[in-house]
């Protein structure tokens, strides 16, 4: 039934279009966009997935008013056009295609893979931002892939335990977050705050 009504989507789409529990993900991204609510973002380019109406009302709470959304996939596209109610940019191409250097715009990226196949998404985009990743690759990797290919040297790292556990790294660039969790598979997110 799942494969007639969502037709080739991936896992990870499926079980976000079918509502599957995300608390552990709704607390870490909670705590994420407490970090940019002082910055008067108002513009969000990014990824939605195939729930794209909650995460409109989602970006809306957060006090956001102007949506750029991407989906490359054309089945996802569809699914998101039949439950979108808000008025939206949605463009059916890579974010890839978006315009990095765009003012006062948040960027909040939900990848469904891990950053070994993200690597020019990763060094296009400079920030304000959230970058969501498949973790299934060791920390060691993920952190030295992301600052790799950003041409950013770590200058200091710092654990922190509340409000939920994150890392703090701080390069020669800026200021990052980076926060695990794990709902229907392991993921993490990295966020520019600075």
């Amino acid at each position: 039934m799942e494969d007639l009504k969502f037709g080739n989507m991936n896992r990870y789409a499926i079980s976000a279009a079918l509502g599957t529990d995300r608390k552990r993900k709704k607390e870490v991204r909670d705590f994420l966009f407490s970090l940019f609510m002082d910055m008067q973002l108002r513009k969000i380019v990014g990824l939605a997935g195939p729930n794209i109406q909650d995460y409109i009302d989602y970006c809306k709470s957060k006090g956001f008013t102007e949506f750029e959304i991407y989906e490359k996939d054309g089945l996802v596209a569809m699914h998101q056009l039949i439950h979108l109610k808000d008025k939206v940019q949605l463009n059916l191409k890579d974010i890839l295609h978006a315009d990095a250097n765009q003012p006062n715009t948040f960027f909040d990226f939900d990848f469904c893979g891990t950053v070994r196949y993200l690597k020019e998404h990763i060094a296009k985009f400079h920030g304000p931002f959230i970058m969501t990743f498949c973790n299934r690759v060791p920390l060691k990797e993920t952190i030295g892939t992301f600052f790799g290919v950003r041409g950013e040297t770590i200058l200091e790292t710092n654990v922190k335990t509340s409000p939920i556990k994150h890392t703090e790294y701080i390069t020669n660039v800026g200021k990052y977050i980076y926060a695990y969790y794990r709902d229907t598979v392991p993921m993490c997110c990295i966020a520019k705050i600075a």
